[in-house]
């Protein structure tokens, strides 16, 4: 009997993630600018989490799951805010990042 509800909870969960692509799809279309990607972004953001969480089974491994989580957006972070940083500091001139 266990089987049949996680099935149907597997069912339940794909179907809700069809209906959260076909929303971002709807928004698409709307032509919202900045609050569309705001709404978008954020739908797409609990698609993953949905997904993580039930299809990659992060709910049962929860330390070493967290531990790579943490890790990979403090790689993610740094990757993204060192070259503006190296940008900010350097000696150069803005004249020199810019070609014509």
């Amino acid at each position: 009997m266990e089987q049949r509800s996680e099935f149907k909870r597997d069912i339940a969960i794909y179907l809700g993630i069809i209906c959260l692509t076909a929303l971002i799809v709807t928004i698409n279309h709307l032509r919202l600018k900045s609050l569309g990607m705001v709404l978008i972004l954020t739908i797409a953001s609990c698609e993953a989490l949905i997904v993580g969480y039930y299809f990659m089974h992060l709910m049962t491994k929860k330390k070493t799951i967290h531990l790579i989580l943490f890790l990979t957006f403090v790689v993610f972070l740094s990757l993204l805010f060192l070259p503006a940083w190296d940008i900010a500091n350097s000696p150069r001139t803005p004249s020199e990042f810019t070609t014509y």
